[in-house]
Formats: structure tokens, C-alpha cells, sequence
């Protein structure tokens, strides 16, 4: 259809109207204005260029495919366009694709150091350590004051195994973004598994306890931060991650939470899954069943079948959102899970707590209290982290917890539990290396 000058003046100023509200973060009159122009001029690249890159935004991966290629026919030499094609291939796993398009940019702009930060993490997750090294190098070299080339120069080297030069490289941008939240959580981590190489590291954390005061001075109320730093400084004394860690964290992570985990080749809930047919035989559909620490609802398309009523339990409520969703659970509560099964009393027959426990240290409250909440007969299953050594339990300077099976075993047993079984399974990737724990199932009475 063509369209008059007047109507091209009007589309212009109406598209210049949503990329405003767009970058604003008002997305639904964005997306609402894009859309009209769409309908006066379908093949209007740059609104399904931008249209694409909303629909990214707010987790719609696969339109936005389609919408950044629709716009890339065309104008196939939109470097932006391009780029975020390659952006969104990145986020989907996409990896050789999203190089290809990071490699055609980087034709085009060979002297933009972001070009050569988004080839570096690219590289990085295909395993390729050291071409990422080497485009993360280039990164810093064309632009010393970036400081997400510092960032993204810091992971390669972190998985790696590089730990100096990943701190120097976090330490330096965080001198340049003092704001820069993952960077210093970052550094925190890298230099806690330093220091933890060492048996006066292990002892002390001077490092580790300075990298947090360092982040707790550019964010005093980091929920994280503060948990950690008084957690190193108290000798272990901290048992469990507060609640405000917890809701923080899921709330944050609630958007992408199931994509991320994806690429982690996240096993749990198949796990779950796999020990609740292994443990209860049959499914009747008869049972009332728990799944504590419910996050998205996950674990519910295998518990569902075996519930004549599901209820989720968890901290946040943006993941609780996500868990409704789904259509599969009778009731969810926002509440803390050890006050939650201390007020029931004989009410489940099944209690599921999956990659829940990791956020305990101390398992004896909620391992009695769950013992309260169960029928005669009833059962509990659950995932922890394994511990490397035998010490019972210890915190991670993630803010999560891994145990030793024999510490598990002793606390169902004193928590009036029995048919107590670990078993030992890989939960998760982690910098590209196994996580092990433990799926253990055990029974009241």
C-alpha cells in the first residue's frame, strides 16, 4: 500500500512516540503503538525490528525471532538488528547462530569494543576459552574504560580457572561501575574459591571478607552481601539464608528463571519425577501432597498424578505467579517453609522439597516440623547439594548450602524419620562442571 507524505510523517512520528515509551520500560503502550504501525505498513522494518526486540524482553523468544528476521529481509544490513538477532539466539542456546551474527557485526564495526564483548561470551559458553580470552582482550584493548568487557573478560577466565586474573579483571570494573552488582558478587565467589584453596583461606577469608565489605559499601542493604559477610565473620554461625536472600533472588530471577535453567541442563525435577515413582509405586491420585519451596511449579506435572490435592509453598511471589499459571496446584501460600509446616499437623501424605534444603544449613527445625505435618506412613523427599568433605554442612559464597549424606541421615533419623535412602546424582551444571547431590527419600513411622 503507499502510503501519502503526510501518512509517512504521521507513521514517523508515531513510531518515534514508541521507541520513547520503549525505552522507558512501558511496554504494553509500546507494544500497542508498534502495532498500529504495523497495521497501516506491515513491512515497516525498523517497527518490527523494535517490536522484536520488546517481544525479547518480556520472554517471548520465538516471536521475537520471527519479528528481527521479518526485519532483517528487509534491511539486511541493520548492524542493531543483526546484533540483537544475535543477542536473542544467545539467550535460546543458539550458540553457533549467534556467533555468526556477532561475527557479521563485528565485520562492520571492528573497532566497537561491545562487538568484541558480545563474541567473548559466546565463545565462552561453546567452551572455545581461549578465542573467548582473546576477544575479551580485544574488548579491553579498544576500550579500557568499558567495564563490561572487564566483566565479561572476568567470567572466561573464572571458568577457566584463571582465579587472579578474574579477580583483577572484576576489581577493575567495578572500578569503573562501582554499581555493578554482578561483578561483585562475582569477585565475592572467585575469590572465596582462592581463598579456599589454601588452609589459612580456609581459616580466615581475609580477601573474601573484604570483597564483600567492598560491595556492601557501594550497596549497604544487598540482602546477599549482608548475609554472606556475616556469615564468614561469625564463624559458620548461620545456619540457614534469611528470608529477605531468598524472596530477593527468586523475585529478581523469576523472568528467566526456566530458560536459565535449561542451560544449566537443570535435572531435578526429572529426578523428583523418577524417586517419587521409585518410592510410591503407582500413581492413585489420592495423596495430598506438598511441594515446598514450589519456585514455577517445576516439579508439579510429576506430583500432580499422584494428588488428590496439591499445595505449593514458597517465598516468592513472582515465582508463585509463574506456579499458578500452570493450572496444577490446588492452593499456593507465600510463606516461609519451616513456619508454614510447624502450623499443620498430620496433613500430608507426601512432602516434596526439590532444591529447596539448600538453603538450610541446619536441618533439624524443618526436618521436625515436616515430621509433624506428615501422616503415619507418610513420606518426604528432597534434593541437597553433597558436601566434599565430611563437616555436615557449609555455606557457598552463592548463599547456598551443601551437606554430607552422613549428616542427612543422622537428622531424619533424630527427626523421627526411617527408610532413610540417599542417592547420588548430578543436579545441575555449574561453569560447565557436574554439581553433585543427593535425592533423598525417607518415611514416617
Amino acid at each position: 500500500m503507499s502510503l501519502t507524505r503526510k501518512s509517512r510523517q504521521l507513521l514517523a512520528e508515531k513510531f518515534s512516540r514508541a521507541k520513547a515509551l520503549h525505552q522507558k520500560g512501558e511496554f504494553v503502550q509500546a507494544r500497542s503503538l508498534y502495532l498500529s504501525i504495523l497495521e497501516l505498513q506491515p513491512d515497516h522494518a525498523e517497527t518490527l525490528h523494535f517490536l522484536g526486540f520488546l517481544s525479547y524482553q518480556t520472554g517471548d523468544s520465538e516471536a521475537s525471532l520471527q519479528l528481527i528476521r521479518k526485519s532483517l529481509q528487509l534491511q539486511p544490513s541493520n548492524i542493531a538488528a543483526i546484533n540483537n538477532l544475535g543477542n536473542v539466539l544467545l539467550d535460546r542456546g543458539e550458540l553457533i547462530e549467534a556467533e555468526a551474527c556477532y561475527r557479521q557485526v563485528i565485520e562492520q564495526q571492528p573497532q566497537a569494543a561491545s562487538n568484541f564483548c558480545n563474541l567473548c561470551v559466546v565463545l565462552r559458553q561453546q567452551g572455545r576459552l581461549e578465542e573467548a580470552i582473546a576477544a575479551g582482550r580485544t574488548a579491553v584493548r579498544l576500550e579500557p574504560g568499558l567495564a563490561t568487557a572487564w566483566y565479561s573478560l572476568g567470567n572466561v577466565y573464572k571458568v577457566a580457572e584463571r582465579l587472579r586474573e578474574a579477580i583483577d579483571c572484576y576489581q577493575r570494573c567495578i572500578e569503573l561501575d562501582p554499581q555493578h552488582p554482578v561483578a561483585h558478587d562475582a569477585l565475592c565467589q572467585v575469590t572465596h574459591r582462592l581463598e579456599s584453596k589454601s588452609f589459612l583461606g580456609r581459616r580466615h577469608f581475609k580477601k573474601t571478607i573484604r570483597a564483600y565489605q567492598q560491595w556492601l559499601a557501594s550497596d549497604p542493604k544487598q540482602p546477599l552481601a549482608v548475609f554472606m559477610l556475616k556469615a564468614l565473620q561469625g564463624g559458620g554461625r548461620l545456619t540457614r539464608a534469611p528470608d529477605d536472600v531468598i524472596r530477593a533472588q527468586f523475585n529478581q530471577a523469576a523472568g528467566h528463571f526456566e530458560s536459565r535453567l535449561e542451560k544449566l541442563g537443570y535435572r531435578v525435577p526429572a529426578l523428583v519425577g523418577d524417586a517419587v515413582q521409585h518410592h510410591l509405586g503407582e500413581a492413585r491420585g489420592d495423596l495430598k501432597v506438598l511441594d515446598g519451596g514450589c519456585g514455577t511449579g517445576l516439579c508439579a506435572p510429576m506430583l500432580r498424578p499422584y494428588a488428590a490435592a496439591l499445595t505449593g509453598v514458597d517465598l516468592s511471589a513472582e515465582m508463585m505467579k509463574q506456579a499458578a499459571a500452570s493450572g496444577l496446584y490446588d492452593e499456593l501460600i507465600e510463606q516461609e517453609l519451616t513456619s508454614f509446616v510447624q502450623q499443620q499437623s498430620r496433613c500430608f501424605d507426601l512432602a516434596v522439597y526439590a532444591d529447596t534444603l539448600c538453603y538450610f544449613g541446619n536441618l533439624d527445625e524443618v526436618l521436625k516440623a515436616t515430621a509433624g505435618a506428615l501422616r503415619e506412613q507418610g513420606s518426604l523427599l528432597f534434593t541437597v547439594e553433597k558436601a566434599t568433605v565430611e563437616v555436615g554442612y557449609y555455606l557457598h559464597p552463592r548463599g547456598r548450602y551443601a551437606h554430607s549424606e552422613s549428616y542427612v541421615e543422622t537428622s531424619l533419623r533424630e527427626s523421627g524419620f526411617s527408610a532413610v535412602k540417599c542417592r547420588e546424582e548430578t543436579l545441575r551444571l555449574e561453569l560447565g562442571k557436574e554439581v553433585t547431590g543427593l535425592v533423598v527419600t525417607a518415611r514416617i513411622g
